[in-house]
């Protein structure tokens, strides 16, 4: 069967780490790196992959890498800019199968998703995202931001005066972009369907749309007598 091939473009820890996690999971890793010294390093440490030392915003170094058809592109650079520059070649030019661009500034988020890109990776916005929601959303046991935090998925315990105890799942006026896509009951894992009963301590995992996330929330824990 043939290895997946990932080119990673730029980075220096970051991108350290997902050689190494990538080799372990028997990938085919290619990196690009326009510092010579940090070239040498990685060819040292990570003898099995390929390493190219050169401007990973030209088309020509992804030609002499012969990326065509690759299974994925990360860029890494510091430069957000660049890291467009090199996910367009790598989406249009050389037929990537999919491109994941990371930047510094989350405002670029949505630019360059109309640019074409859709899977852009801002660690500011996703920390800033989380630690907004342990802040104010206090009811829930976790959060998982999806799509920059257009949805979501959270872990919500019913407790003993949720007004959904005893209630079919049919029965629980959620908002429509909102579903309980499982129950853990008992440290069991149930797929919940219209006829399922709400019981105390139930654990449900929701996937919801951030706009119907609070009222969500307010749904599986509002009281009996509410």
């Amino acid at each position: 069967m043939r290895k997946q091939r990932i080119i990673i473009v730029g980075g220096r820890k970051k991108a350290k780490f997902l050689i190494k996690s990538f080799l372990q999971h028997q990938i085919d890793v290619t990196v690009i790196n326009d510092t010579a010294q940090f070239c040498e390093e990685l060819a040292h440490d990570f003898p099995s992959a390929t390493v190219a030392c050169g401007d990973g915003t030209k088309p020509y170094i992804f030609e002499d890498l012969n990326i065509e058809s690759s299974d994925f592109l990360i860029a890494l650079m510091p430069s957000d800019a660049d890291n467009l520059i090199s996910s367009q070649i790598a989406k249009y030019q050389f037929n990537v199968k999919k491109v994941y661009c990371t930047v510094n500034n989350p405002i670029n988020v949505e630019i360059f998703k109309r640019l074409g890109i859709s899977n852009v990776i801002s660690s500011t916005h996703i920390v800033s995202s989380m630690i907004e929601q342990l802040v104010i959303l206090q009811k829930i046991d976790n959060y998982i931001p999806i799509e920059t935090g257009q949805v979501g998925i959270f872990e919500i315990t019913i407790s003993s005066n949720s007004d959904v105890i005893s209630k079919l799942v049919s029965e629980i006026d959620l908002p429509k972009q909102a579903i309980i896509g499982c129950i853990i009951r008992h440290g069991q894992s149930i797929i919940p369907k219209g006829d399922t009963i709400m019981m105390l301590n139930d654990k449900c995992v929701v996937l919801v749309n951030e706009c119907d996330k609070q009222e969500t929330i307010n749904v599986l824990t509002r009281g009996k007598d509410a």
